[in-house]
């Protein structure tokens, strides 16, 4: 078996694979996708489970966003493999993202990535912070009345 700090890098390259170029959806790289969702649900904290494949709140459980779910596990058995561990070795992995009032008008969230392994030793990456570039798109079709109560709003 290998050494366990070979895998204190592993939380960080699951962040930074996620929100890279490799990872774009239909019109979109996953920080649109995720800040666009969010906003319009209007939610501030995300926890996306990648070895589960679920996101919390499940609102937010869409395909763009979990589609690449099965990439990052991916990386995580090369991790494994190429370290001398056992492809099982990883129990939990987690993004947490937050996307704060204070940062909204930049469009920037925040992401800590964070990976237990199956003798409970917990690896934490460093706070990722990703700019929401392309244009603001809604993700979820709106209601009508949704559509009634921004009306009576104006």
């Amino acid at each position: 078996m290998g050494k366990r700090r070979d895998l204190n890098g592993l939380p960080n390259s699951l962040e930074q694979r996620y929100f890279s170029t490799l990872f774009w959806w239909d019109k979109a790289y996953m920080a649109d996708w995720i800040w666009n969702a969010a906003i319009q649900k209007g939610v501030t904290d995300i926890e996306i489970d990648i070895l589960q494949g679920n996101v919390d709140p499940k609102e937010l459980e869409i395909k763009p966003i979990v589609a690449q779910f099965s990439k990052l596990r991916e990386t995580i058995t090369r991790t494994l493999d190429s370290n001398n561990f056992p492809t099982d070795f990883i129990v939990d992995a987690k993004f947490k993202i937050y996307i704060s009032q204070k940062h909204k008008t930049l469009r920037l969230l925040s992401c800590q990535a964070s990976v237990t392994d199956r003798e409970g030793n917990l690896y934490e990456g460093k706070i990722y912070t990703e700019k929401a570039y392309g244009t603001p798109f809604k993700v979820f079709p709106v209601s009508l009345i949704d559509r009634i109560k921004g009306l009576i709003k104006k």
